[in-house]
């Protein structure tokens, strides 16, 4: 197999981190200002209806504001839109729907989409025998023209990996799916629920994934810094 020659964790975030020679947390999610654009407009929808409890529409508004705040903030910088644009389009629509149907809940059952489609496809990719983790890097190897073949161990540990992914989207659901259905009353916990569930999970995950995919790698150090 051919040297990779994208060995720095800062390039990729989500899932390419897992085809990452050294394993950064925070950049696997985006980094800080990732973390920030991805949360923000949940936590002030949360903030705002905890605060005026009928007040949908300003929560809506304010939630799209930051969104919109942080794309105009990429695009003068001229920096990699593909995280900001696809939590801006979450934004929207989850902000549309909750608009349209009148009930804040549904802010969030967007993600409850998202999740139980993620959960089809990591649990069906296993009932078949093709584990979603060996077929992204497959597909990762491919497109940088490298050469690969797994073994029966790797084989084994894409499965294992896969199978903590899907338990992740199991679990979101698990927790979100009650609490959405319990209606209004509890759409406060219901937000929080969401981003504790959120990136801080899905770096968690990510991390576990790594470790058993790339078992002779370490994840990136601590600095320290020199007294």
């Amino acid at each position: 197999m051919s040297e990779r020659t994208d060995t720095d964790p800062s390039t990729r975030s989500g899932l390419g981190a897992l085809d990452t020679d050294r394993f950064d947390a925070a950049a696997a999610v985006g980094g800080w200002r990732g973390i920030l654009e991805s949360a923000a407009p949940t936590l002030v929808f949360v903030c705002v209806l905890a605060a005026r409890p009928h007040a949908l529409v300003p929560a809506l508004l304010a939630s799209l504001a930051v969104s919109a705040v942080a794309l105009v903030a990429r695009l003068c910088a001229r920096q990699r839109l593909t995280q900001v644009l696809g939590g801006a389009a979450l934004a929207v629509v989850s902000a549309l729907w909750a608009w349209r149907s009148g009930s804040a809940t549904n802010f969030y059952a967007t993600g409850l989409v998202i999740n139980a489609c993620w959960l089809a496809a990591t649990g069906g990719s296993l009932l078949v025998r093709r584990p979603l983790v060996g077929l992204l890097l497959d597909a990762w190897h491919a497109a940088a023209g490298e050469s690969r073949s797994a073994d029966a161990g790797a084989r084994r540990r894409y499965a294992v990996g896969t199978g903590i992914l899907a338990a992740m989207f199991a679990l979101r659901l698990a927790v979100e799916l009650p609490l959405y259905l319990a209606g209004e009353a509890v759409v406060g916990a219901l937000g929080v629920a969401r981003l504790l569930l959120g990136l801080p999970l899905f770096a968690l995950t990510l991390w576990f994934v790594w470790l058993i995919v790339n078992p002779t790698l370490r994840p990136v150090p601590q600095r320290h810094p020199q007294r």
